[in-house]
Formats: structure tokens, sequence, C-alpha cells
């Protein structure tokens, strides 16, 4: 993607500072805006040549103005995002949100950088730093989408570190959670991430025929390359259990080749060798 090569080969200092220079213009811009409608408000009320029609009209004009502004800022920083869902680089994902983390001072947006962080230690592989975060951060209040990203986390970090209780436990609180949804786009959205914690569940014990359906009918609507390359992870595991090498050779070969910094990229290097080490041992039997 256009968007996601921005990102690529740059320090995560320079991303920072590439991004945090756009958001100083993007802001000077807004208030820019704002003392051109102060100012002609001023003008207006003492020349008495604004009526009550004439104020709402300006109000409504900044309004229209500074609304793509505002949603400019807001895609800039999602963009980010595409670090860790299109390059597939947690390592780099978590240094930008650490020094993001250090120049932002607004509750909302130092939380929403918080959650992003502890993702992207997780898919750093290191669980135990990102349920610590995770953990942390239930205690504040936040929007439904944060608090499906931390449930997601928590429960892939326990499940990573063979904790079924725990990852049971949250399995419980997303159920709880989705049952109070009252948007028909809410309860889709957790419905999925139930779905994906019951594919998950039934991988790690050994439910290989329940997980293969739900996951290749799920698999047609990714976009995001790190959603792609954790699929075919999982499937490459299915692939292994049922004796079908050959596909699970291609399907780790793809990890291995695109999954960047992830932790299932050491896990798929770990997984070809002893495929191969076992084709030979076959072979000189």
């Amino acid at each position: 993607m256009k968007i996601a090569a921005q990102y690529q080969d740059r320090s995560p200092e320079e991303i920072v500072h590439r991004y945090q220079k756009g958001l100083r213009v993007k802001q000077g811009l807004l208030i820019l805006l704002l003392l051109l409608y102060i100012a002609g408000s001023i003008q207006g009320i003492w020349w008495a040549d604004d009526g009550l029609a004439g104020v709402l009209l300006k109000t409504f004009i900044l309004i229209v103005i500074t609304f793509p502004i505002n949603v400019w800022i807001s895609w800039d920083f999602m963009s980010l995002n595409l670090i860790l869902d299109q390059d597939c680089d947690p390592v780099t994902y978590v240094q930008v949100m650490r020094l993001l983390g250090k120049r932002h001072n607004r509750k909302r947006n130092a939380l929403a950088i918080r959650i992003n962080e502890a993702s992207g230690l997780m898919w750093s592989g290191r669980f135990s730093d990102a349920l610590a975060l995770a953990e942390s951060l239930r205690q504040y209040k936040m929007h439904v989408s944060g608090q499906l990203s931390l449930l997601n986390i928590r429960f892939n970090c326990y499940k990573k570190l063979e904790d079924l209780e725990g990852a049971m436990q949250v399995k419980q609180e997303t159920e709880a959670l989705v049952s109070t949804f009252r948007k028909a786009s809410l309860q889709k959205t957790g419905q999925e991430l139930q779905n994906i914690m019951d594919a998950s569940l039934a991988l790690w014990k050994g439910d290989y025929e329940t997980f293969r359906r739900m996951e290749e009918a799920r698999s047609a609507r990714y976009t995001a390359k790190l959603q792609k390359v954790v699929s075919t992870m999982c499937l490459a595991d299915v692939d292994i259990a049922w004796g079908e090498i050959k596909n699970a050779k291609t399907r780790l070969g793809y990890v291995i080749q695109e999954g960047g910094t992830l932790y299932v990229v050491e896990e798929a290097r770990r997984m070809l060798a002893g495929l191969v080490q076992k084709e030979q041992d076959g072979r000189n039997a």
C-alpha cells in the first residue's frame, strides 16, 4: 500500500517527527481559522452588522471547514497502525507508540497510544509485558473499541501463556460486554471478536476441523497483511496435524517472507526446520 510505504525503512524517531510535523501544521490551521472566526464575530458585534442569523452562519461555516481537518488529524493517527497491520513490524510500532506517549498529554490520546503499545508488545511475542500493560489499563473509562481491543489482547496473551482459566475469564467478560450492545454495528463487531476467540480455542484444544471451517470462512474478508500472515500460520498448524506437509511448508514460507518482526516468524522458521529435518531423517532411515 502506498500509505504504508511511507513508514518503511524509517526509524521510529523519523516516523514520529514526520507525524508531529504534520500534526502541528493541521493544528495551526485550526487555530488560524478559529482566530479568523473570533475576529469576524467581534467585528460584526462591534459594528452591529451581524444578527443571530449571521452569527449562526459563521459558526456553521467554521464547523464545515474545520471538520475535514479534524478528520485528517484522526486519520493521520490511525494510519500509524499500518506499521503493524501492513508492514507487520510490531517492534517499530511499539517504539513509535512509546515516543508518542511522551508527547501526548490528553488522556484520550494517551490511552489509545497505550492500548496500541500493548498490541505491539503482544505481536512482538512479549506476552507477559503486553498482558501487564493491558491489565493496568482496565481501570480507565474508554470507548467500546478500546474495551474490545483490550479484551482481545488479554485473551491472546493468556492463551499464549497457556493460562486457560485466564483466557476463559476474558471470554466471559467479552460475552457480558457484547450482551449490553444495542447498536447493530457494535453487536456485529462484538460477535466477530467472540468468533475469533472460539476459533482460537478450537485450535488450542486440537479441534482442527472446527478451526479450519471457521478460519477459512473468515479469511476471505481479510485485508490487512497481519491478518493474512497470522491466519496462514494457524492453518499451517492444521496442515501439520493432518499430515499435509507440502501445504504446511508453503504456508510457513509465506509467513517467514511476509511476517516482518511478528513473533510468528520465529515459530515458522522453527517449524519449517523441523519439517525439513524430519524429511531428511526419513530419507536416511
